[in-house]
């Protein structure tokens, strides 16, 4: 047990780092930019690690060994523990750094998210079951790694006028998200509500509960990257620092009433 929870804060520790690094190199590279969008930016370069190492961790353990599809209940394997110790390392990590910058209050999506994931991962590790479902759930990770490319391309770009490559990026995030998303998501629902008779009743309900908030969560991201990338009728909107999180800003609602005040300030300046 130690020693999963020193793997846990190695990564917590190493990912702190990676984000002081990222902060650094970008008020170095982008002078010009607010505290508040070289924040913005230096967390999506962590999102953005944990996405590719987790998505690839799952994709390798689920095309090398099918036993994770075949006995989603049954197989252990202690190689896969290291993918899920990762991830959760980079969940404490995320709600600490929320906790230091002071926007827990305005981000309980992700409060609810990240902690059910660390429950899960936690039953999951310590009960030895459960291997090949946690990484059928992990394969939303693959479109998460698009996602973080995309907010980070329209943070430095920010208007609607951006290069071809851009539009590959974006038109790839949203079909990665109905096939690496959703369907991975509702796939697991009908196995546990259908097919399984193994897992037990209690167990079977915090899953059921937690998939469902993550097909909520799904949901909602999925009509605002709708919203803000110009998909099935929207038209595509320029993003901000306030505006590139899909499921809206974290920062602390008297930062955000400051900053609208100064803009209506400078708007009242601009009639006179």
């Amino acid at each position: 047990m130690m020693d999963k929870l020193l793997v846990c804060g190695v990564v917590s520790a190493a990912l702190r780092g990676e984000y002081l690094l990222a902060r650094t190199i970008v008020r170095q590279k982008q002078p010009e930019w607010s505290d508040n969008k070289t924040r913005l930016f230096a967390v999506r370069v962590v999102s953005f690690t944990h996405a590719l190492v987790s998505a690839l961790g799952c994709i390798f353990s689920l095309l090398t060994d099918i036993n994770y599809i075949r006995e989603p209940y049954d197989y252990h394997k202690a190689n896969a523990e290291y993918v899920f110790l990762f991830s959760m390392g980079y969940f404490i990590y995320d709600l600490l750094d929320m906790y230091i910058h002071g926007e827990l209050e305005s981000s309980k999506e992700y409060l609810v998210h990240h902690s059910l994931v660390i429950t899960a991962f936690s039953i999951i590790l310590l009960s030895g079951r459960l291997f090949g479902l946690a990484m059928i759930a992990l394969l939303v990770e693959v479109q998460t790694v698009f996602l973080h490319l995309r907010t980070m391309v329209r943070l430095i770009y920010g208007s609607k006028h951006m290069p071809g490559f851009v539009d590959v990026l974006i038109n790839a995030n949203m079909i990665c998200l109905f096939l690496f998303r959703h369907m991975p998501v509702c796939f697991l629902l009908f196995y546990l509500l259908v097919k399984d008779v193994k897992v037990p009743i209690l167990l079977k309900m915090f899953l059921v509960f937690g998939l469902s908030f993550l097909e909520y969560h799904n949901t909602h991201l999925t009509i605002a990257v709708a919203k803000s990338d110009g998909f099935f009728g929207h038209e595509r909107q320029a993003l901000d620092e306030d505006s590139c999180d899909p499921l809206g800003s974290v920062k602390k609602d008297e930062e955000k009433t400051e900053k609208s005040e100064k803009s209506s300030v400078r708007t009242a300046k601009k009639i006179d």
